[in-house]
């Protein structure tokens, strides 16, 4: 291994093997029969993917390829195996366990086919994997889905510590205001279980200080937060890890050198990098790395970011210490 990278932003839905979606998704006739892999390819790399809730239904058609156990199983697997091929030596999987229930499954033997295929990836290779359950923004108010989401963090209680390592609040963030959501977030505390945030990624920065007022370990995106100096002075303020996922965030414009993160990292922000969704992004930690080098931000600047993901990783201390001794006998040699 020449390198390591971690990943703590990436969802299973987003990064399945895009062959391997194709054929099941005409075996289980989520497609018409007579879709081609050229017309399904075109679907899935369509614009808009985070910027629209209309574009956000492109994940529901991933996500009706992943109803079974053993399609979660696999797909996880997969993507572990995938990962670990990059040189990825940890990766914070995140799902939606409440996505999965369209043939029977209950929410809790969705959460645990995802982490069996975790389990198994961990065994057969050095790669190590968290996985994350998603809370949900749908409808026009937290009190849409209320009940699917309690039934998330219940879920979620079974399996912490035990393959899941937090939670997350996923979907189209625009729909409503962010404190409604924190009840939810006050039982993650109370059970120990840390949580991230998407927030400030669709254009409205003030969705950072609601997603801070929550008490995040960490958030996903916040790049909206150069709108306004009192958003980074928040996240300066709070020493908040930010998963950043630059080609997912340039999608609509694919312009690498207009996205804010070279700025972020001027200010002292404590960025992390990612992908987000390796299909609809058309990226991977690899390219990721590669085009931030392009943009002229130095390795050893990237170094410190991965040290930063390793220190907000949701893993315990023991897969830590393990982890920073791999980064360290690597970058010293």
């Amino acid at each position: 291994m020449k390198s390591a990278k971690i990943e703590l932003h990436l969802h299973l839905d987003g990064s399945l093997n895009i062959r391997w979606a194709y054929d099941k998704a005409i075996a289980k006739n989520v497609i018409d029969p007579n879709t081609s892999f050229e017309e399904f390819y075109k679907i899935l790399y369509g614009k808009n993917i985070h910027h629209s809730a209309e574009s956000i239904k492109k994940f529901e058609l991933v996500c009706d390829v992943l109803q079974d156990r053993e399609d979660l199983f696999e797909a996880t697997y997969d993507l572990g195996k995938r990962l670990n091929d990059l040189d990825v030596i940890y990766a914070e999987i995140r799902f939606a366990s409440q996505q999965h229930c369209k043939n029977g499954l209950t929410q809790a033997e969705a959460l645990k086919a995802v982490i069996d295929g975790a389990a198994k990836a961990m065994e057969d290779m050095p790669i190590r994997i968290g996985i994350i359950n998603c809370l949900m923004h749908k409808g026009d108010s937290a009190s849409f889905n209320q009940k699917e989401n309690l039934e998330t963090i219940e879920a979620s209680k079974l399996y912490f510590g035990k393959g899941l390592v937090g939670l997350d609040l996923a979907g189209f963030e625009n729909n409503c205001e962010f404190s409604e959501y924190a009840p939810l977030f006050e039982i993650a505390r109370k059970e120990g279980i840390p949580y991230t945030i998407h927030a400030g990624e669709m254009g409205i920065g003030s969705h950072i200080l609601e997603a801070l007022a929550m008490k995040p370990n960490r958030i996903g995106h916040g790049i909206d937060c150069i709108q306004d100096e009192s958003y980074i002075e928040a996240l300066l303020a709070a020493d908040m890890p930010l998963e950043v996922c630059v080609s997912s965030n340039i999608k609509t414009t694919g312009n690498y050198s207009a996205h804010p993160i070279r700025y972020m990292l001027e200010r002292g922000l404590k960025v992390t990098v990612n992908t987000d969704n390796m299909i609809f992004a058309k990226s991977n930690l690899v390219n990721e790395h590669m085009q931030l080098k392009m943009l002229g931000i130095s390795e050893e600047t990237l170094r410190k970011s991965t040290y930063d993901s390793l220190e907000a990783a949701f893993c315990d201390q023991e897969t830590k210490r393990y982890l920073k001794e791999k980064l360290d006998s690597i970058y010293n040699s």
